[in-house]
């Protein structure tokens, strides 16, 4: 008995969803993603397929579901043009650390001010 494989197309979905995502090319993709170009490619050729966690980043940078990649998957034009997905959680990131970065320059600027105030009050009342 032959067992059908319920992953097989999934390298070309994935080509689907990366160009369905703006990606006109591999390098585009990998470079956005942070993935290794040659890796992106082996998975789009199925040649070893992606771990569920390589999964999960790509599409997630695809902003894409699983409903699309079985969408994909199954050969389906009903794949409609990613909404602007936002941010990334990279740049989420980078804009927090300055944010925190920017407090933390307060603090030492009040306790700096706090510190002379004292000095301050010290001298004038003793």
């Amino acid at each position: 008995m032959v067992e059908l494989d319920p992953f097989a197309g999934l390298g070309k979905a994935l080509a689907r969803l990366r160009e369905r995502a703006g990606f006109s090319t591999q390098t585009q993709a990998s470079e956005t993603l942070k993935i290794d170009k040659g890796q992106l490619s082996r998975w789009e050729n199925e040649s070893p397929r992606p771990t569920l966690e390589n999964l999960g980043r790509v599409l997630a940078g695809y902003g894409a579901t699983v409903s699309d990649l079985a969408v994909a998957m199954g050969g389906g034009s009903a794949l409609q043009p990613v909404a602007d997905p936002g941010p990334s959680d990279e740049d989420l990131l980078t804009s927090l650390a300055e944010a925190i970065r920017r407090v933390e320059g307060r603090q030492v600027e009040t306790e700096s001010r706090v510190e002379q105030l004292e000095k301050d009050l010290s001298r004038t009342t003793g």
